[in-house]
């Protein structure tokens, strides 16, 4: 149980210093409001598609703006390894007794609790938009890919600042994860795409997390059938993207 109590602790840290930088956190909290914002208003239109079946295009895009929400707050867990890095306070960590592991699962950790409040923002946002919340079994489904994919983008971005060691990668943290959402199916369902984009969209896992949310909040319940998509997506997610973590721990322990 030592490793849960050092990831506790780290994960603690981690979020403490979201008081003392809140300009790493704060846009975070405001892209996920801006994107719903920006692109219910602006797209407000294409809810007019005979794909959307009369539904509404804020409750549509409710799930995308979660999810994006989750990906920043993985990616200020990256951020936050990184300056570790460079200023020696994760070099005294892998000095110390503490579990190897613990390392990565105490920013993992901190990125899902951010990710619960960018979700509780979003979800008031809709509710202000009028989109009351789907129920309590499809708002906690809705979570819950959400803390899947802050965990996964959290990997990702522990992975590029182990390996660079420096804050300034934080481009390709933030690239990678904004592609893998904008190159799904976050803006209209998959039967409405069409070209090469529709081809990357039906292999892409976000797309089968996003129709699991989707589903979720536009039906008000948990379809078995459209969730065991996005489960599996997800686990796929985070098998591959831990390990890529986990590998650079083996390197700079021998360094």
């Amino acid at each position: 149980m030592r490793i849960v109590a050092v990831s506790l602790g780290l994960a603690g840290r981690n979020l403490l210093l979201v008081r003392r930088v809140p300009s790493v956190f704060i846009p975070s909290l405001v892209m996920p409001l801006f994107i719903l914002i920006a692109t219910a208003g602006a797209f407000h239109g294409i809810g007019a598609l005979p794909q959307f079946a009369g539904e509404s295009y804020l409750a549509f895009t409710i799930p995308m703006a979660a999810t994006m929400g989750a990906g920043f707050a993985g990616i200020n867990s990256g951020m936050t390894l990184a300056r570790d890095l460079e200023g020696g306070f994760f070099d005294r960590l892998q000095s110390s007794p503490a579990p190897r592991m613990a390392l990565i699962f105490g920013p993992m950790l901190a990125a899902q609790a951010r990710s619960i409040l960018t979700t509780v923002v979003v979800f008031i946002a809709g509710m202000i938009g009028g989109v009351m919340l789907p129920g309590v079994a499809s708002t906690l489904l809705i979570v819950a890919f959400a803390l899947m994919f802050a965990a996964a983008a959290s990997f990702w971005a522990i992975g590029v600042a182990l390996r660079t060691r420096t804050v300034q990668a934080a481009p390709i943290m933030q690239l990678v994860v904004f592609l893998s959402v904008f190159m799904s199916v976050a803006y209209v369902p998959q039967d409405a795409m069409h070209g090469w984009l529709a081809v990357v969209a039906k292999y892409n896992p976000i797309t089968y997390i996003l129709n699991a949310s989707r589903s979720a909040e536009l039906t008000g319940t948990v379809i078995w059938s459209q969730s065991w998509p996005g489960l599996l997506s997800a686990g796929i997610l985070l098998v591959v993207t831990g390990a890529f973590a986990i590998l650079p721990l083996r390197h700079l322990e021998n360094r």
